[in-house]
C-alpha cells in the first residue's frame, strides 16, 4: 500500500496513464506517482524517436497549489527532488532516489500535450537542466531589453536579428549599426 505525498492518508489508486504505462493516483489532488520500473518498461516499447522539443501551441498547465510542497517517496518516505521542466512548462517534477516520479495534478496531461511524456526521464540529467536555466535566463533578458527599449523598437530589432543571421554581409551590417553617427 502506497500513501500519497500530497495527501498523506490517501491510499495511492492504481491507474493506466497509457497503454501498458501503470501508474499510481491520488485520489484528492490528481497527482501521479509513476514507480522507475513501469516508466521504463513502457519506454522500452516505444519506437525508437528523437527527442521532441515541446511543442510552442502546448498549454502550459498552471503551477500546482502543491508544486512548493516538500513530497516524500510513496516507495521509501525520503524526501524527493524537484527538477524544473522548462521547454515551455513553468512546473517542477519530482524524482525520488529510487527513480519513481510524481507529477501533481494536470503535470502528466501538460507534458503529453508538449510532447515530453516520452523524454520525462530526460528532465533529471544535467543538461537539461542547463537548457532550463539558459532559458529562464534569456527570459528575464528578453524582459530587461523590452522593459529598456519598449515593445516596438524590441520588435524591429528582433526582425533585423533574424534577417541578419544568415545574411553574407552580416559583419558589415553590424559595423554600420555598431558605427557612431
Amino acid at each position: 500500500m502506497m500513501l500519497s505525498p500530497l495527501a498523506h492518508h490517501k491510499r495511492l489508486e492504481r491507474v493506466e496513464l497509457e497503454p501498458g504505462l501503470t501508474a499510481f493516483c491520488c485520489p484528492e489532488t490528481g497527482g501521479h506517482w509513476i514507480p522507475a520500473e513501469n516508466y521504463w518498461r513502457w519506454r522500452s516499447t516505444l519506437p525508437a524517436t528523437t527527442v521532441a522539443e515541446a511543442s510552442p501551441a502546448a498549454e502550459a498547465v498552471p503551477v500546482s497549489e502543491f508544486d512548493a510542497a516538500v513530497k516524500l517517496c510513496p516507495e521509501s518516505g525520503t524526501v524527493m527532488m524537484r527538477y524544473r521542466v522548462g521547454h515551455g512548462q513553468s512546473f517542477r517534477v519530482e524524482r525520488s532516489h529510487t527513480g519513481g516520479i510524481w507529477l501533481d495534478g494536470g503535470e502528466w496531461e501538460a507534458l503529453c500535450g508538449g510532447h515530453l511524456q516520452n523524454s520525462m526521464h530526460l528532465i533529471f540529467t544535467a543538461p537539461w537542466q542547463k537548457v532550463v536555466r539558459q532559458q529562464e535566463l534569456d527570459a528575464v533578458h528578453l524582459a530587461q531589453l523590452r522593459e529598456r527599449l519598449g515593445v516596438e523598437l524590441l520588435e524591429k530589432i528582433q526582425v533585423l536579428r533574424r534577417e541578419l543571421a544568415e545574411h553574407p554581409q552580416r559583419s558589415a551590417a553590424l559595423a554600420f549599426l555598431n558605427a557612431q553617427a
